[in-house]
């Protein structure tokens, strides 16, 4: 069934004149008159019963008259729909974020702007590490992610911009003989035990770990692991030994632990936003500027 033709029916089903019909509609009454004859002949049924003075609705008209404002009001429903999700408007987004990048006061203002931008759009939080999203990025399991960026190329598809850089920390138990220390070396670490995150769980700050004490000629003795930061940082308070963590982690307030800077320039961390190439998704494109904006 044509949809012009239907509507031309329930604008001349409104008016009962073809020629404020036709102005209404922006065309002449020849083809008004086509179509409606056209609709007749495919349903087999006279819709409008016409005179010189008046036009009115057959039984047929009458039958078919719901049924055509509810499918253009259907029509125009799902226009609405495809234009919204387009804008991003509605729809959904999946956001991956690690760890340690929810502890940022970044974090929280971001989510928060965001919701207050498109509050029509569904957020679902991903708590991933940086090389578990950028696979996820990949598959097309997340659509953006909060991620530190790892030494090796992201892959080809994957756009990588920079949000803010923060210095590396020396988390030690207060007890520690580099707790009264203004600023440490990383060279001074060579003997120490440290509390690491998995080398397998793709934590970039790991990976770095080890990158800023091979350029030093040593590997850390890394005599604990920990899944989480907050899990980290109570490690610390035992003694076990020492971490370099990102300056977020400050915030995790645990009597015992001090954070103590690091006397390298080559220290610090960057935490980025990631998203697919080439995507006309508004909804990541207005969380990349707003995290941009909000950096």
């Amino acid at each position: 069934m044509n949809l012009r033709y239907l509507e031309y029916f329930a604008v001349l089903a409104e008016e009962l004149h073809f020629r404020r019909t036709a102005e209404r509609l922006g065309i002449t009454q020849a083809p008004l008159s086509l179509g409606i004859q056209a609709l007749e002949a495919e349903l087999g049924a006279r819709l409008f019963h016409r005179t010189r003075r008046e036009v009115s609705l057959t039984e047929a008209g009458l039958a078919l008259l719901d049924d055509a404002r509810a499918i253009l009001a259907r029509v125009e429903h799902a226009k609405e729909s495809v234009w919204e999700t387009v804008s991003g408007e509605v729809g959904r987004l999946r956001v991956g974020f690690t760890n340690a990048s929810s502890l940022s006061p970044t974090f929280p203002k971001l989510i928060h702007a965001y919701r207050t931008q498109r509050p029509n759009v569904k957020i679902t939080l991903i708590e991933l590490s940086s090389a578990r999203q950028l696979e996820a990025l990949e598959q097309r399991e997340l659509d953006v992610g909060l991620l530190r960026a790892p030494e090796a190329p992201p892959p080809s598809n994957i756009a990588i911009a920079p949000l803010y850089t923060e210095p590396l920390l020396l988390a030690v138990q207060s007890h520690n003989r580099f707790a009264k220390a203004r600023k440490v070396r990383l060279a001074d670490l060579r003997n120490e035990s440290f509390i690491a995150y998995p080398q397998k769980a793709g934590v970039v700050i790991h990976e770095q770990m080890l990158s800023l004490c091979a350029k030093r000629g040593f590997e850390p003795n890394v005599v604990q692991e920990a899944q989480q930061a907050s899990t980290l940082i109570g490690l610390i308070a035992t003694g076990l030994g020492v971490a370099l963590v990102p300056a977020t982690l400050r915030a995790i307030a645990i009597p015992g632990v001090v954070f103590r800077a690091l006397d390298d320039e080559d220290t610090t961390t960057t935490l980025s936003v990631a998203y697919r190439y080439g995507e006309a998704n508004a909804r990541v494109t207005l969380f990349v500027e707003l995290a941009l904006s909000l950096c």
